[in-house]
């Protein structure tokens, strides 16, 4: 994993401002073209809101070192993003709801897989000393 970062290197935090920017415009997409929801402002800025906590608490955790928990948080965060996509089509109501919920589910599947890799591979660092 070369191409990550290195621990504690700003170029988390790009990376974070990077992917908080793309998430933010995938999120739009979905809501209002997929949807053909109306544009709201308190909608898209919920959704930039939601985006940029999501990026920066996973560059965050790659800051620290945690590179297996941002890249699986991110793998998560992508495929929640793809499934909401598909989830959204010919759907309105409570499935809108449903296709945001299945989003949620992947990101935070994405992020405890992460957390277990991450600790799968302490407990061998630890075992070595």
């Amino acid at each position: 994993m070369s191409w990550i970062p290195a621990e504690r290197s700003s170029g988390w935090w790009l990376l974070a401002g990077a992917s908080s920017l793309l998430v933010s415009i995938l999120l739009w997409v979905i809501r209002f073209l997929l949807l053909g929801q109306p544009f709201t402002g308190m909608h898209a800025f919920r959704f930039m809101v939601l985006a940029i906590l999501l990026s920066f608490l996973f560059s965050f955790a790659g800051w620290l070192g945690a590179k297996w928990l941002w890249l699986f948080a991110n793998l998560g965060l992508a495929l929640g993003l793809i499934l909401m996509a598909v989830y959204s089509r010919d759907m309105t109501g409570w499935e809108d709801l449903v296709s945001f919920l299945v989003f949620l589910e992947a990101v935070a599947a994405g992020f405890i897989l992460g957390l277990i890799i991450e600790g799968v591979f302490l407990i061998r660092r630890m075992a070595r000393k």
